[in-house]
């Protein structure tokens, strides 16, 4: 799994790592995911004319979010304009390149080349830098945390244990200074090394084989960073000094006297997303926290979901609930990448405290991930907490502090918050704190100023002085629906939620209905008075003419002058998918197709539903053809990819539960590649699947954009492809000059060609791939005489889809070292 949290661009104008990207599934931020963004030319010497500032050049031409299959143009096109801007400009120097997000130019130029840069043909417009202040580094009073502190810190936090399961603390921190705390009994636990009166537990749970160095410590002093920002908003020490955007400034944790436990869960180095792990770690790490005695679990990680049921770290999070351990789950931070159902494992378990992320004032984060869970189709997430610009604990190799955006940095204002709230009430059940801070958040807004839905902010932002005193609880605390039918005639759905007196609560409420978005055809009802004890019926009535649509809002409960705010979802579904035939795939092998002449009923599939952003074609309004397979019993995956297309065709695969556009196999339903473990996460490929997908039916829609865009094509179907490519090294002897061939074959999901790498001591060296013969060859024309050593690897296609939760890393891909010689 991989950490939620996107970084903030160093002075420098490198981006710290890289989803920074060492977030699981990516904020679309301009400047983290722009797709050549590197310096592209060096300094040169400062030239007249002003002080040198940044200035960004719009081209004409739209970027590859809207225009997904024109690369080449757009990269000509910035070619031509770089080069015209170097002419127009000597000095000045491309700074980024914007292609995914924005077609455009960053250049570091003499002030007064603004107007001379907006005349150059190619440019639209040219803006100049603008600066984001970054002043959240008083997130606690955002979340009223001060007002239930006590003028002497008397509850704040004190004797709470909040276990991080992340990347690895750093003790030695200042914000975790020991001074004031004792030792409780019965620890330290784990690593004692790397323990103090603060840090009272330190464990490390590497994969099996690990011999990296630093694997199997509590931390990496080397790559470690992301566990200590988060420990440190959840429980870093009150009024540390650290160093702020304009000089040092008085920090704090949110629950500043509780303890921390560290679990070193994430421990994998991995290119571009730092440091990775695996389920079974990961549910290691859960264990022994709940072991250990951790009254509060904090995960600002995640992935892509799967099948709940054969989720082993969702599973692993709700039995910690049941255990009577608080989990705190980051929703993930890829709204701005795949839109609505964006919410990522373990944040859809049930019974945990997911957490979505907004400014100071109350905006949401537009990275932030939205629900519905993609898979399971429940309402998340539970509620929102600052998390942009959170100024917070980095090791010292980082500079001891940083500003970090993510979901990642508002999970922790909660975690610490269920650790102020259990201080206090210590007999709180993890429902009731749950049901505390979702009753009693405060709207969250988007850009346009208008309340979001419950889909992206849950409750809303949570306020800890309400929380403390919730005078309700509901179990559960929201009303998730799911998707709804329509029938022949009304069709009537309800769901309750039981009410108990949570101190000055009881007697009758006031309940009503405040709809955010409305369905035509779908009535949302509640009684107009509930009593406590007792229970609260939320009832949809759905038309049998009622439109397509997402319903939500809040049901509330008032009394005097207080309120108590419940969100509901629910999603009217009028799938036509059903409505097409279909051919049955009765074995894996190769496929052919034809979308030419047939209906063009479905335009667009979910969840998740706005992969635009990453080149994925969103309206799909040509015509299209439905294969369908039947998953018996427990199977890894199953999938399809496009192995060829008539000239003219534009295929474009989607992987749904039989029959409904609706339900989409989550996000490796979508033509993109998943694995963290691999280059070019989130990048398009031709090939959609299902990870341990539930038993049943699942269709292979094979959908265009017009019917121009239709016809012929072929396909390779697997099902339960867990062996990688076969390799055979054909040429030990080559003659100078000649070049190494190996037989590469794969008999599942088929050879993924863009994994093709070759190393030949210590050297990239090119290769060329004769997909006809299944034929690699190595091209090695400058080298000597003698004995020589090759590294070759490939993946498979279904290698693409895999994820954490395959257990171990790269499960489908095949590494050969041989040695050769050169006559």
């Amino acid at each position: 799994m991989r950490v939620y949290q996107f970084r903030h661009i160093r002075a420098d104008g490198q981006c710290s790592g890289g989803f920074g990207m060492n977030r699981g599934l990516l904020a679309l931020a301009v400047a983290a995911l722009a797709l050549s963004l590197v310096g592209s030319a060096a300094p040169r010497p400062p030239v007249a004319g002003g002080p040198r500032v940044e200035l960004v050049a719009l081209l004409d031409g739209k970027p590859l979010a809207e225009r997904p299959h024109a690369r080449t143009e757009i990269e000509r096109e910035q070619a031509s304009v770089a080069a015209r801007i170097s002419a127009t400009v000597p000095g000045s120097r491309i700074r980024w390149r914007y292609q995914l997000v924005l077609n455009g130019l960053a250049i570091v130029a003499p002030a007064d080349a603004a107007a001379r840069i907006a005349a150059i043909p190619g440019v639209r417009e040219v803006q100049q830098s603008v600066r984001y202040h970054r002043t959240l580094y008083q997130s606690p009073q955002v979340i009223g945390a001060p007002q239930v502190w006590g003028p002497t810190l008397a509850t704040a936090g004190n004797g709470i244990k909040i276990g991080v399961i992340d990347d690895g603390v750093d003790q030695s921190h200042p914000f975790f200074s020991p001074a004031g705390f004792t030792m409780p009994a019965g620890y330290p636990k784990g690593n004692t090394a790397y323990t103090t009166p603060k840090v009272i537990v330190a464990r490390s749970f590497p994969p099996v084989g690990a011999d990296w160095r630093y694997a199997k410590l509590p931390f990496d002093p080397k790559e470690s960073e992301h566990a200590t920002h988060v420990a440190g908003i959840a429980a870093g020490d009150h009024d540390t000094t650290a160093k702020g955007p304009a000089g040092p400034v008085q920090v704090s944790g949110i629950a500043p006297r509780a303890y921390l436990g560290n679990y070193r869960v994430l421990t994998i180095p991995t290119n571009g997303f730092g440091l990775d792990g695996n389920s079974p770690e990961i549910v290691a790490g859960i264990e022994a926290a709940v072991r250990d005695g951790m009254n509060v679990i904090n995960l600002s990680l995640g992935e892509p979901e799967i099948t709940p049921s054969r989720d082993i770290v969702v599973q692993a999070i709700d039995a910690a609930a049941a255990a009577g351990v608080v989990p705190v789950i980051a929703a993930g931070n890829d709204y701005d990448a795949v839109g609505p159902g964006s919410i990522g494992s373990p944040g859809s378990a049930p019974k945990a405290i997911t957490a979505a992320a907004a400014t100071k004032a109350d905006v949401i984060a537009p990275f932030s991930s939205g629900g519905p869970t993609p898979v399971s189709l429940a309402l998340k997430p539970d509620v929102t907490a600052p998390g942009v610009s959170i100024l917070s604990s980095v090791p010292a190799h980082d500079g001891s502090w940083a500003l970090f955006d993510g979901t990642s940095m508002a999970t922790p204002h909660v975690a610490g918050a269920a650790a102020l709230l259990l201080q206090r009430h210590p007999d709180w059940t993890v429902a009731q704190v749950k049901s505390a801070l979702v009753s009693t958040g405060g709207p969250v807004h988007g850009a346009s100023g208008r309340e979001v839905p419950p889909t992206r902010e849950g409750g809303g932002m949570i306020w800890l002085p309400s929380a403390d005193q919730p005078l309700v609880f509901a179990q559960p605390a929201s009303f998730s629906f799911g998707l709804l039918r329509r029938g022949s005639d009304l069709s009537s759905y309800f769901l309750g939620s039981d009410l108990t007196d949570a101190g000055g609560g009881a007697g009758a409420w006031q309940a009503s209905v405040r709809q955010l978005a409305s369905v035509h055809g779908a009535a949302v009802s509640v009684a107009a008075t509930v009593n406590v004890p007792g229970k609260l019926t939320l009832g949809v009535d759905v038309a049998r003419s009622a439109r397509a649509g997402e319903g939500s809002g809040f049901v509330l409960l008032t009394r005097g002058g207080e309120t108590r705010r419940f969100p509901y979802w629910f999603r009217v579904s009028v799938p036509r998918l059903g409505s097409e035939g279909h051919t049955l795939l009765r074995s894996p092998g190769l496929y052919h197709g034809n979308t030419r002449g047939r209906p063009a009923r479905v335009s667009s599939y979910r969840y998740p539903s706005a992969p635009g952003p990453l080149g994925v074609t969103q309206r799909l309004a040509g015509p299209e053809q439905v294969f369908r397979f039947l998953v018996h019993g427990r199977i890894a995956n199953a999938g399809a990819v496009v192995v060829s297309e008539a000239p003219g065709s534009r295929i474009s695969p989607r992987l749904v539960r039989a029959a409904n556009e609706d339900r989409l196999a989550g996000y490796p339903g979508l033509p993109l590649r998943l694995n963290p473990y691999q280059s070019n996460f989130f990048a398009l490929i031709p090939a959609v699947g299902v990870f341990r997908p539930a038993p049943g039916p699942y269709d292979l829609v094979f959908d265009t954009t017009s019917r121009r865009a239709a016809g012929p094509f072929a396909f390779r179907f697997w099902i339960n492809d867990t062996s990688p490519p076969a390799v055979r090294l054909l040429t030990r002897t080559v003659a100078r000059g000649n070049v190494l061939l190996l037989s590469v074959r794969d008999r599942g999901s088929g050879v993924d060609p863009s994994t093709l790498l070759a190393i030949v001591d210590g050297s990239f060296h090119r290769v060329v791939w004769d997909k006809a013969h299944a034929l690699v060859a190595v091209r090695i024309p400058t080298l000597g005489r003698g004995n020589h050593k090759l590294v070759f690897t490939v993946s498979d296609y279904q290698e693409a889809k895999n994820n954490e939760n395959a257990g171990t890393t790269l499960p489908n891909t095949r590494r050969l070292s041989a040695t050769f010689s050169v006559r």
